[in-house]
């Protein structure tokens, strides 16, 4: 440990007229002393000086200095952690002497902003409540104008605009705007009734709901290609059951009379035949082809084979072997 001696620190506080004790401790550090003084305003330190020199004996303290020695490392190591606690205090008591007077500013500050604001909240509580009882006497004056129109085909609620509440609008200018609307509902109204079209009274009360002529027309056009579509699907069915229902007529023009439905073999179509009698069968016309079993063992080939096995698959005949 080196050389040391005890010290008096001291802290003071200085305004115009006296000078107030704030800490007094005693400590062993080495022969520089710490000095803060803190005059209202103004902190003043030789802590630089102090600290480089402190910095220079720090270095001193090592593992290999001690590695030997464990108990001078204790005592050392008790000598240090003082300082330290003594270097922290005078840093704490210095930020908060410091801060004291400000905090002090700060908190009366923040009193005196909550205090006025609460008084101009209360102020504003009476400006909005007439700022709104003339905003609701200027919409009385337009909905008593749009009244006088004769227009309830469109409520004024649809288009109204609170841009007219406004101070800066003016009522001339807002019965302006109240006519031109009207003017407009109308004519888009007036093109809509014109219209030779079946959906003239779907797409009048579409209107009625946007107020947009635009997407109206839009609505019809869609209106016109659904049922455009709906009807070619219509005669599409239409002429596949006419087609489906049309008669068979064989080589000798007799008419076909054989039961129509789909092909669904019944038990006596499955039954095995001879070949004979499955190429008598297909010379003829049907509209529901029988199904017959014919049994046979092949012998070829075995490209002969494969090629036969799919023309059988290709062709959706069933096969088992045997």
């Amino acid at each position: 440990m080196p050389k040391a001696k005890k010290l008096q620190i001291e802290a003071v506080i200085q305004d115009e007229e006296t000078a107030v004790e704030v800490a007094k401790t005693d400590a062993q550090v080495s022969d520089l002393e710490l000095v803060t003084n803190i005059v209202a305003g103004k902190l003043t330190s030789n802590a630089k000086e102090y600290s480089a020199a402190l910095k220079n004996e720090i270095a001193n303290y090592t593992i290999k200095r001690y590695i030997d020695d464990p108990d001078a490392a204790k005592t050392d190591k008790a000598y240090l952690n003082k300082l330290l606690d003594e270097v922290a205090e005078k840093r704490k008591l210095a930020t908060t002497t410091w801060n004291k007077p400000l905090d002090e500013f700060i908190s009366v500050m923040k009193e005196l902003e909550t205090e006025i604001k609460t008084a101009s909240n209360n102020l504003k509580t009476i400006v909005d409540k007439a700022d709104q009882q003339v905003k609701d006497e200027k919409k009385a004056k337009i909905v008593e104008f749009w009244n006088t129109l004769n227009f309830t085909i469109v409520p004024i609620e649809r288009v109204f605009n609170p841009r007219w509440l406004n101070k800066t609008e003016k009522l001339a200018s807002i019965i302006q705007e109240c006519k031109a609307i009207v003017e407009k509902i109308t004519t888009e109204m007036n093109t809509l009734k014109s219209m030779q079209d079946e959906d003239a009274e779907t797409l009048q009360a579409f209107y009625l709901e946007t107020l947009d002529l635009n997407a109206t027309l839009q609505k019809g056009n869609q209106l016109k290609e659904n049922r455009t579509r709906i009807k070619a699907e219509e005669e599409r069915k239409a002429a596949l059951v006419a087609e489906t229902n049309k008669p068979v007529v064989s080589d000798n023009s007799e008419p076909d009379l054989s039961p129509k439905g789909p092909l669904i073999p019944t038990t006596e179509q499955q039954k095995e035949m001879s070949y004979s009698e499955i190429k008598n069968i297909s010379n003829k016309n049907y509209t529901v082809e029988p199904i017959a079993t014919f049994r046979l063992e092949v012998t070829a080939p075995a490209s002969k084979l494969v090629a036969l096995r799919k023309f059988i698959d290709d062709n959706e005949i069933t096969y088992k072997k045997i």
